[in-house]
């Protein structure tokens, strides 16, 4: 019964399904039935899910809340733009009161009169400076668009780090407690030999060593997970204490590095970012040339004046002009503007620092690119590795059992086996966190990676 029991809370803490079978077949355990309870579907599960997390980001993450009107100013702008192309239209109204005073006879005259105008202004040249502003406007709006879209690939992508990293350490806090446990059994037994003059003082100090170790190790991982669930809170305001499943895989990556540098160099929202700006900041050196050039414009007025009293003949006088006024620029040096050939010179310096920066978004693209492939299959590999190590491991801590309950292993033996156990689900466990969250990545990588696309079930 006693041994029953402790194989029962071995596989509690191990993750394994168990049976315990009758007294002929004291320790069986069946191989293929031996699951990760961390693979359950997290929809099933009554907890916090990835997509629960990714949605509550997006609504109380202040600084998601920042690119988003940053994009809505680059929008603005761009409409501003577009109205440069239409007239400007004043009307005005102006009144002024006039007193005569002549000789003593006659009388004094005094005169109201009233003028109302309206005005049009067309500028129908100026050196394409308001076609070149409204391109600007029209790529910083577009780059704008696309920052928005990496900020939202890289909001979803440290939601997805912090909360594998709570999932994850959580497991690993659990694993190290056992495993602290287990060598403080084997350095208490290690004490209790060298004093009935079995064991030695450097197997006393060996386990010692081994035991602080594993103090260190579990503290450690405590405070990686506090640190965890702080970011977590931080992202989505939620609180990481109910438990999280393990996010499904529900993405379609390319079949191999080359095919996912063309797609990334294609549809990088990175990379388009920069692009644009880039484009931007030529159009912006285009308008900074423009104001050399010569400029052009139509105005159109009609004024009506409207005298009272007097003895004035111009009673009602309507008054219509038209005029073409042309504008050469021969030296401009504007506190605005400042000096024309200086606004030339930082714009061309603009362009080429937006021109370097979008080359090198295309190498560190490429770099990403290549370091999260080999991550993840990398990742893939050991998690093939564990998983083996893992079914090893276990199969001999369950011999290891039944050995020691016929006296055949010592329970430092059974300790050791059970450690390395431990040890090779802790292995599982980061070889999974490391493949899901380079997994996605990579669907970041080809500009796909949006809110629909995790909420996409297949």
């Amino acid at each position: 019964m006693v041994r029953n029991l402790f194989l029962v809370l071995v596989c509690f803490y191990l993750g394994a399904d168990y049976e315990v079978a009758s007294a002929k077949n004291p320790a069986k355990i069946n191989s293929n039935k031996i699951v990760d309870r961390s693979e359950n579907n997290a929809a099933q599960m009554e907890g916090i899910t990835f997509e629960e997390s990714v949605v509550a980001a997006y609504n109380n993450n202040p600084a998601w809340f920042g690119s988003q009107t940053e994009n809505k100013v680059a929008e603005e702008y761009y409409k501003q733009s577009k109205l440069m192309f239409l007239p400007s239209v004043e009307a005005s109204v102006s009144t002024s009161r006039k007193k005569q005073k002549y000789d003593e006879i006659s009388d004094d005259e005094k005169a109201t009169s009233t003028e109302v105008g309206i005005s049009l202004t067309q500028n129908l040249f100026n050196g394409f400076s308001t076609v070149n502003t409204m391109r600007a406007s029209n790529n910083s709006s577009k780059a704008a668009l696309y920052k928005l879209k990496f900020d939202e690939q890289d909001l979803i992508i440290k939601v997805l780090e912090a909360y594998m990293s709570v999932w994850a350490g959580r497991q690993k806090v659990v694993a190290l407690k056992k495993k602290e446990e287990n060598l403080k059994n084997t350095l208490n037994s290690q004490k209790s030999s060298l004093e009935f003059g079995v064991g030695t003082p450097s197997e006393v100090a060996f386990a010692g060593a081994n035991y602080q170790k594993a103090v260190y190790e579990r503290i450690n991982a405590e405070t990686e997970l506090s640190a965890a669930k702080a970011e977590f809170e931080r992202l989505t305001g939620l609180t990481a204490d109910r438990e999280l499943g393990l996010p499904r895989l529900s993405i379609e990556l390319p079949k191999n590095l080359n095919d996912l540098i063309v797609v990334a160099l294609g549809c990088n929202n990175s990379i388009l970012h920069y692009r644009f700006a880039e484009q931007a900041a030529f159009d912006e050196l285009n308008v900074a040339r423009g104001r050399l050039s010569p400029s052009c414009d139509l105005r159109l007025e009609a004024d009506r004046n409207l005298p009272k009293g007097g003895s004035s003949k111009t009673h009602g006088r309507n008054t219509y002009s038209a005029s073409l006024q042309v504008r050469i620029p021969i030296f401009s040096n504007s506190p605005s503007s400042g000096n024309s050939y200086s606004a030339i010179a930082i714009a061309n310096q603009k362009a080429l620092k937006a021109e370097f920066s979008a080359q090198n978004a295309v190498l560190e693209i490429k770099k990403e690119c290549i370091v999260n492939w080999n991550v993840y299959i990398s990742a893939n590999a050991m998690i093939q590795s564990s998983r083996s190590a893992v079914k090893s491991a276990e199969l001999s801590s369950a011999g290891n059992l039944e050995e020691s309950s016929l006296g055949l292993k010592s329970n430092t033996e059974v300790w050791d086996k059970e450690n390395r156990l431990l040890e090779s689900r802790i292995d599982l466990v980061n070889s999974k966190k490391q493949k899901i969250i380079a997994g996605f990545k990579l669907f970041a990588l080809t500009g796909k990676l949006n809110l629909y696309s995790v909420l996409k079930k297949k």
